[in-house]
């Protein structure tokens, strides 16, 4: 009878274990999402503990909370790997445990062993990581001490459960197969617990996005504040042929643009077609357009053999004109017939092809490349305005375009020049 009440109240405990190391499973998967993304929904568990920066996000973002710890000094988020999914690891390990197989039998009592030994260091991170949050960190993180507090919670009932004897090995429960199940399914909670934060992880990365493009139309519709932005940025001196590419050739003072493209480059399409819309008309005719080839061979394997399409057809005076035949015809360069291109734009075709191939368009394109490198030129299009860099954000600004056009309104009105 005896015999039969102790072991009923060893199941009991068993079951008090499982429950302790699911809370503490959940609580460490609450944690990692909090890695993820610092205002996390958690559920029922948002009321334990703050999703701010004053709460629980604070702790696990901290560089505590990342193994091998964080920059001293340096602000998150920190490289390394969660110490929360270290913890979900451990929790779910001892869940799968009591819940799936509990007391095994006296041959297999060796496995309870090695969970207590595992538990034992367990509780040594709890209060190595207990003390971090009092005395290192400063803040104090209730889901933290939580799981914390269900693991001390778990080692005592695995020191009361813990073999009394050394057992002979042998068999019994659990069996391989029970084994192998309960390491498939902590397998898989594991893995999908993973992909919850990976999941958080994208919501915050995309979150963050939505704020800086919010961020940016703010700047941008500020265009004071942008035309200030443009001027910071340094002056270069960018030389200019006589015979490059020009639209708008215009005398007395004015602006001049320079374009770095790429004639199969989606984006450079699109500016061609917000330049000849909206900037160009801005100005009145006292804009000078400049075009210069900078093929991003890496990303579009037509753009070289494009550029000296254009520079063939700029010798005989077709460049413009050969220009806009390839704008619809952007994503298939790589099948234009350019004998029957030439041919159609009222070319010499023989003299196009051999020009596509000599070495004086070769030499004039690596010339417009080796300066658009030397002003640090990374994307296409790389565009100038008076030798200043125009960025992404400001060539999109028709108002930065109406600044700058009305400042030079101004001027050449004050120099007797009519607009």
């Amino acid at each position: 009878m005896r015999r039969r009440l102790l072991m009923k109240s060893k199941k009991h405990l068993v079951w008090v274990a499982g429950v302790l190391a699911l809370i503490a499973a959940w609580t460490s998967g609450s944690l990692l999402l909090l890695h993820a993304e610092k205002d996390a929904d958690l559920g029922l568990l948002a009321a334990v503990c703050s999703a701010t920066e004053d709460g629980c996000a604070s702790v696990v973002n901290s560089r505590w909370g990342v193994l091998p710890p964080g920059e001293k000094g340096s602000d998150g988020p920190h490289d390394g790997f969660p110490v929360a999914a270290l913890g979900f690891l451990y929790y779910a390990l001892l869940a799968s445990w009591y819940l799936l197989i509990g007391i095994p039998d006296p041959g297999r009592m060796w496995l309870s062993r090695m969970v207590l030994y595992l538990n034992a260091l367990g509780v040594v991170g709890s209060i190595i990581y207990t003390s971090l949050i009092f005395f290192a960190i400063g803040t104090v993180c209730t889901l933290c001490l939580l799981t914390h507090a269900c693991n001390i919670g778990i080692f005592i009932v695995s020191w009361l459960l813990r073999p009394r004897q050394k057992e002979p090995r042998g068999g019994g429960s659990p069996s391989n197969r029970l084994l192998a199940a309960s390491a498939a399914t902590l397998l898989l909670a594991c893995v999908a617990q993973w992909g919850v934060f990976e999941a958080g992880q994208e919501r915050a990365r995309f979150q963050s996005l939505e704020e800086e493009v919010l961020e940016l139309r703010v700047f941008a519709s500020d265009v004071e504040k942008v035309d200030t932005v443009h001027r910071l940025e340094k002056k270069n001196v960018i030389e200019v042929r006589d015979d490059d590419p020009i639209i708008d050739d215009v005398g007395g003072y004015h602006y001049q643009l320079v374009i770095f493209s790429d004639v199969e480059c989606p984006n450079c399409g699109r500016f061609d077609e917000y330049l000849k819309q909206t900037i160009l008309p801005i100005w009145n005719g006292h804009l000078e357009v400049v075009w210069k080839h900078f093929p991003n061979t890496s990303k579009h394997p037509n753009a070289m053999p494009g550029a000296r399409a254009l520079e063939a057809a700029r010798l005989q005076g077709k460049f413009w004109q050969l220009r806009d035949w390839l704008l619809p015809r952007r994503q298939s360069l790589g099948v234009v017939n350019w004998s029957k291109a030439a041919t159609e734009l009222a070319m010499d075709a023989d003299r196009f092809l051999k020009d596509m191939q000599s070495a004086q368009v070769t030499r004039r394109i690596g010339q417009d490349i080796s300066l658009a490198r030397k002003l640090g030129v990374r994307g296409t299009p790389g565009v100038y305005l008076n030798g200043r860099l125009v960025s992404r954000l400001m060539r999109r600004s028709a108002g930065f375009w109406k600044i700058q056009s009305e400042s030079l309104r101004e001027f050449r009105i004050s120099k007797g020049e009519d607009w």
